[in-house]
């Protein structure tokens, strides 16, 4: 895999960087990204476990989703990677030095974070296990643009699926670990996984996902929308990812999958959203949660390019300011952020009122109500 730190850098390359996270992504939810070729495996369908609604969900969990419950602002600074695979003439790993952008994150007000969200998410939690290790996803909210899941990860041995970090947090998030048999991944969209480190133990993972939903990056409609339900699909090999994706296939195809689970998760209804028009016709589709940028004004897409994008905000009507994203500065206060055939989908890192609003800007583009 590529490192977590390539795809954040905000300079020329940022759209193969993006591209590139995003086929990272979906690696999650299929096995083809390990390049073998496999048996069908069975499918079976997971029954949410009978257990109580957590009192904090409204509270402590809305709190670190969108809030600064156990997370801390990060400024700019750099860090050096190393490049995997790649050493120098003396058989050294080939480091470089990258810039990473600021992060900031807000105080989450619990009676806003209800009213906002609207009793729209679930909190019955939907219980699997694979292999040696569980996953309980707690809590689902989406918008139409996108998802956010909360979620758990517990292996008693030490949880060993992920790569993860406070860098990678900063970065395109936790990994998947390719010394590892076991896989997961959420189906209909391209996520960042955020490891919340002050929760989390060796062998519980407390993990919140960020997904831009494909529906909503496709103009073409070539993804459908998420129904009444999300997707979990979880694999337990039998040897490594790194050991699969290492063999000469050629020699003979076999199915590596010991086990294999579709998890059906129930979803709430969707958010509502509001729109804002800009002078030239181009809209901006928002939600608390998330925000879809459509620079055609309905027009058929030809394609675009996140480069030409170098300042995204919103100004609220007491002047306050949230900078969601400045390449130049640089600033990345989101959740993810993913090229669309229009413009971009962005998920927040903090709960958005479209009544505050005064204006969102992108670029030199102002839109309002």
């Amino acid at each position: 895999m590529k490192d977590t730190f390539d795809k954040v850098v905000m300079d020329d390359s940022k759209k193969e960087q993006i591209r590139n996270s995003m086929m990272q992504s979906k690696s999650k939810a299929k096995v083809s990204s390990l390049s073998v070729k496999i048996a069908a495996a069975a499918a079976a369908l997971v029954i949410a476990t009978p257990l109580a609604v957590n009192a904090a969900t409204g509270g402590e969990l809305f709190a670190r989703i969108w809030g600064n419950l156990g997370k801390s602002n990060v400024p700019s600074h750099q860090v050096t990677v190393t490049e995997e695979g790649k050493t120098d003439e003396k058989g050294n790993p080939v480091t470089h030095t990258k810039v990473m952008p600021r992060i900031e994150y807000v105080s989450q007000d619990p009676e806003e974070a209800e009213r906002l969200i609207g009793g729209k998410y679930t909190t019955e939690p939907v219980v699997t296990t694979i292999g040696d290790t569980s996953v309980t996803v707690n809590t689902v909210v989406r918008d139409g643009m996108g998802f956010v899941v909360a979620y758990t990860i517990e292996r008693e041995a030490g949880v060993d699926c992920y790569i993860y970090s406070q860098q990678d947090n900063e970065g395109i998030g936790a990994r998947l670990n390719g010394d590892s048999k076991i896989e997961l991944g959420f189906e209909g969209g391209e996520g960042k996984v955020w490891v919340d480190l002050e929760r989390s133990t060796k062998s519980k993972l407390y993990c919140y996902e960020y997904l831009c939903d494909f529906s909503a990056l496709y103009a073409n409609g070539e993804a459908a929308p998420i129904g009444d339900h999300i997707t979990l699909v979880c694999r337990e090999f039998t040897k490594t990812r790194k050991e699969i994706s290492d063999m000469n296939l050629a020699k003979g195809e076999k199915s590596f999958i010991k086990e294999e689970k579709t998890v059906k998760i129930p979803v709430a209804d969707k958010l509502g959203t509001t729109t804002f028009k800009s002078s030239n016709g181009e809209t901006v589709k928002l939600s608390p949660i998330a925000m879809q940028w459509d620079s055609t004004g309905g027009a058929e897409s030809k394609g675009y390019s996140l480069d030409s994008v170098n300042k995204f905000k919103i100004t609220y009507k007491d002047g306050s300011e949230y900078i969601v994203f400045d390449r130049n500065n640089p600033v990345a206060s989101y959740g993810i952020l993913c090229p669309s055939d229009t413009g971009f989908v962005v998920l927040f890192n903090r709960l958005v009122n479209a009544e505050k609003i005064a204006k969102i800007t992108i670029n030199d583009t102002v839109f309002t109500l």
